[in-house]
């Protein structure tokens, strides 16, 4: 029997490539980045230190819309870690966060911020 290929999209929202300044806290330090993509139930992004998969982390980012930025503070966990060999001194990772701690408030403004970029088309899935 030959596999079956995925056809679907295993997220449950829709993502969007938007560069959001992006604040990540652990039991040990702050790490400032930006988000490479977000969605309503996580971000995706690069750092410049190891995070181990299952880290919980604290976040803090604004999303821009209009003449105020809306704040937005939550819990995640780290769910992935990509390294990216650049020199072989200082390594750089690709980190996807899902978020766990999230108000239903913030993840409905992150999902309309979202909805909006895609509907407007600044921003690519």
């Amino acid at each position: 029997m030959a596999p079956r290929l995925m056809t679907q999209e295993r997220r449950k929202a829709p993502r969007i490539a938007e560069r959001i300044t992006l604040a990540v806290s652990d039991d040990k330090a702050t790490l400032h980045t930006e988000t490479k993509n977000l969605s309503a139930s996580g971000a995706y992004c690069l750092l410049d230190q190891f995070v181990a998969p299952m880290t919980k982390l604290q976040l803090q980012f604004e999303l821009p819309g209009g003449l105020r930025r809306t704040k937005v503070r939550c819990s995640g966990v780290v769910v992935r870690v990509e390294p990216i060999v650049t020199e072989a001194v200082h390594g750089r990772y690709h980190v996807a966060i899902f978020f766990t701690d999230l108000s239903d408030r913030d993840r409905a403004t992150i999902s309309r911020f979202v909805k909006r970029r895609l509907a407007d088309g600044s921003a690519q899935s």
